[in-house]
């Protein structure tokens, strides 16, 4: 392959796009249409040289690098990418797959149902992971990546309707754990054999499918072990998947090999691969409220549950798609190495978080307990007869206490990390820009979090613990869309505001001329009736 040459002159301040012609892969677009490009705009300025794909066949393609470093200049397809049909189709399964798992967190709501539904989600979300992943650097949608998402989508299924009983004996545990080593080995495998036509990734990848294959045959250990030992060992292998990832994508390993090439992502493509399951989560929230369907007709309290849970859940969108407010920032995946790791982790606390926390959300709606204290009939003080039904029904006190707490802590964690997604991003904007620095304008997430939480504590009753939860992501909302408004923008919103209000008062008649048009109307209406 001969070396791309570079036409353009980068500026003293700002690096701008290059064209080039590469022999392999094909020829590039136009300068002017690289120029153009919303890439560098919305995620920052880079040295990037555009290239086109292989001609796109249905069959079989030939493996091919859709992004990629070369001497520190960025190589990838022109054109901002979203997310391709097929990707959309296996997201289709992890509505259910979320579902699930947090359904049976919520249904014995506990310490032990918390944590075991934190280590199967986070089996879960790894799978999805590696064929986010897979796609962004290999996406061509020809028949083996499809049969590829298939035979992942069958894993899923038996990995999912296996996870209820994880922990009843070996052959549950076999279940859910063998279909989880299968598709991370077949993610491995996939990577070994594109990386044998892709020596722009070769070295990173074999290195980073060695590692998964060897984390993952280590899960074989969890079959067998006892529950305690299940945990720790799942624990320990999930923490070593992470340094594994980290190791093989750090630009630290770059220095370490010399690489001349080497991996990149496509940034807009993880943006939109991320929103997509952030959608699962709030979906979520929307699918319990119409699940909950036989509440009864009419406007009841029920009803009214499920309205304060469908705002909370916009809010929650509305925070995410709005991060701090910037109008022009350095996305955290191009700022930093750790900024880019953490930008990556803090989704899983958030997706995560958001899921429990819906289904928790769902719980509350459906209640016909009236408080989520633990021992209802001390709080209500009720009599003899009444503290004896409350007595058969201890344990679904209990489980609504614990749902409570799923539902604020899930509620706190997702404040958290929408804060640190928020502050990842580099801002661009002059200070003129806004009234207020980033941190003030999304400083009051994690204050509202924790207050949140606290509430859990307070035993209060359901449809109040909803509606004050409600109440104070309202009242965030309302100040980071103030507060997070351009000056200008918000200037414009004001004189737009004073000029109709103007308006309607110059369409009004005079105080004199009103007062004789009053007593006017008032003499012909005496008249008419005499």
């Amino acid at each position: 392959m001969t070396e791309a040459s570079i036409s353009n002159q980068e500026t003293a301040n700002t690096q701008q796009n290059s064209v080039a012609e590469v022999e392999d892969p094909q020829p590039t677009y136009d300068e002017e249409e690289e120029l153009e490009s919303d890439f560098v705009q919305k995620y920052g300025p880079i040295n990037v040289v555009y290239i086109k794909r292989p001609k796109q066949s249905r069959w079989l393609m030939r493996p091919h690098a859709l992004n990629y470093f070369h001497n520190g200049v960025l190589y990838r397809t022109s054109g901002e990418r979203s997310s391709g049909k097929i990707e959309l189709y296996f997201d289709l399964t992890y509505v259910g797959i979320v579902s699930i798992l947090a359904s049976d967190a919520t249904d014995h709501a506990s310490a032990a149902a918390f944590l075991k539904y934190v280590l199967l989600f986070q089996g879960a979300y790894t799978i999805w992971a590696d064929v986010k992943e897979f796609m962004n650097y290999y996406f061509n949608d020809d028949l083996s990546q499809r049969l590829y998402i298939l035979w992942i989508i069958c894993l899923l299924i038996v990995f999912t309707n296996s996870s209820k009983y994880v922990l009843d004996d070996v052959k549950s545990a076999a279940a859910v754990v063998v279909p989880y080593i299968i598709c991370r080995l077949s993610f491995a495998i996939s990577i070994w054999v594109y990386s044998i036509y892709v020596h722009q990734h070769r070295l990173q990848m074999r290195l980073y499918g060695t590692l998964v294959t060897i984390t993952s045959l280590l899960f074989l250990i969890v079959i067998f072990v006892r529950t305690r030992a299940k945990i720790g060992v799942s624990v320990a292998l999930y923490f070593l998947d992470v340094m594994s990832f980290i190791m093989s994508f750090h630009p630290y390993i770059k220095k370490v090999l010399s690489l001349e090439y080497s991996t990149a992502i496509n940034i807009e493509h993880e943006v939109d691969r991320y929103g997509s399951f952030y959608i699962i989560a709030i979906g979520e929230f929307l699918a319990k409220v119409v699940s909950n369907s036989d509440l009864g007709s009419g406007i009841h309290v029920y009803v009214w549950r499920a309205i304060m849970v469908a705002v909370i859940s916009y809010v929650f969108m509305w925070l995410y798609f709005n991060g701090d407010g910037s109008q022009s920032a350095i996305h955290a995946l191009r700022r930093s190495a750790f900024s880019a790791t953490t930008w990556f982790y803090a989704h899983l606390l958030l997706i995560g978080s958001m899921i429990l926390t819906a289904d928790s959300a769902g719980e509350l709606i459906a209640s016909k307990e009236t408080s989520t204290a633990k021992h209802h009939a001390e709080a209500t003080g009720g009599g003899t007869e009444e503290l004896t039904v409350r007595e058969t029904s201890e344990e679904e006190e209990v489980s609504m206490y614990a749902v409570a707490f799923f539902f604020c802590g899930g509620i706190c964690v997702v404040m958290i990390a929408l804060t640190v997604l928020a502050l990842l991003d580099k801002p661009l904007d002059s200070p003129q820009t806004h009234y207020a620095p980033q941190i003030v304008r999304v400083g009051l997430r994690i204050p509202v979090g924790i207050i949140v939480l606290c509430l859990a504590f307070a035993e209060m009753s359901t449809t109040r613990l909803i509606g004050i939860t409600m109440m104070l992501l309202v009242i965030l909302f309302v100040y980071e869309l103030i507060i997070g408004t351009p000056r200008k923008q918000l200037k414009s919103a004001c004189k737009i505001a004073t000029k109709t209000n103007r308006q309607n008062r110059s369409d009004m008649p005079p105080p004199g001329l009103q007062n004789t048009l009053d007593n006017r109307f008032s003499v012909d209406e005496e008249k008419t009736v005499g």
